[in-house]
């Protein structure tokens, strides 16, 4: 494998329905149909929860949407939420909300919650939850034993496990490690620029690059030369772009260099 041949992620993942069936979203332009009554949307690459479950159908069950390395996906709930989710993330959540609207994310996402003030909009990330009335925030779990939580707009509640609760503001970056929330001010395109389909690096250590890079481009890195681990790069670069085109950019301003043989990138 030559760095031609190595793509940029695409739009698809996989859905599994309440009976545990699962089903690839690559295509668009048909639907699906729940056990409780529900039609889900397949529509121009994302999915559609519109709010159609006949009313006398209350009980809550629950999809699961899996997108995997080298892929993101976007998709509609029943009140109106949408959720783009970033690769190597899973969410679960009812095909639509009863009293209460929960979800539960593992990876990264981008939620703009549509506003309910009887029903706050809650995100579990581990022993994380993020509550909300209606707001925009990204939420990120891929970081080594850390969930971060920035704000765009509105405003949220970031809680520890009933150890320890904060409120941020748009602009805030809430790091959630152990028992501990650490809140900081920081520049929220860092943080939620993979939604507009750019990368986005701002003093970024080379190995914090790497790895979303192997997430999106489906590859390893291997580091051949431990001391570039910490190598900084700022840029931003298009998600679109072959690897081989991404990886020149770096090479230009940070003096290290990158081959590729069968699926593996080796920085030196």
């Amino acid at each position: 494998i030559s760095l031609h041949d190595v793509e940029p992620g695409t739009l698809e993942a996989v859905l599994v329905t309440s009976d545990g069936t699962l089903r690839e979203l690559q295509t668009a332009g048909n639907h699906i149909n729940e056990k409780d009554g529900s039609k889900i949307m397949v529509d121009s690459a994302r999915l559609n929860y519109q709010d159609n479950r006949p009313e006398s159908v209350q009980e809550l069950i629950y999809n699961k949407l899996l997108v995997g390395r080298g892929h993101e996906y976007m998709l509609i709930l029943n009140d109106g939420t949408r959720v783009w989710m970033n690769a190597r993330s899973r969410l679960v959540y009812p095909v639509a909300f009863g009293d209460t609207r929960e979800v539960e994310l593992e990876g990264e996402a981008y939620f703009e919650v549509t506003r309910d003030e009887n029903r706050p909009f809650i995100v579990h990330a581990g022993q994380v939850a993020v509550k909300v009335l209606g707001t925009e925030f990204n939420v990120n779990t891929c970081r080594k034993q850390k969930v971060q939580t920035v704000l765009v707009k509105g405003s949220v509640q970031v809680e520890n496990g009933g150890k320890r609760e904060v409120v941020l503001r748009p602009g805030e970056l809430a790091e959630t490690v152990g028992t501990q929330i650490r809140v900081t001010q920081v520049n929220v395109r860092k943080y939620t620029a993979w939604r507009e389909g750019v990368f986005y690096f701002e003093e970024a250590e080379l190995e914090e690059i790497m790895t979303e890079l192997a997430d999106w481009y489906c590859v390893q890195a291997v580091f051949t030369d431990q001391t570039v681990r910490t190598r900084k790069f700022s840029g931003v670069l298009e998600r679109s772009e072959t690897i081989e085109n991404v990886l020149k950019k770096i090479e230009r301003t940070t003096s290290v260099h990158f081959t590729i043989q069968q699926g593996i990138i080796q920085v030196k």
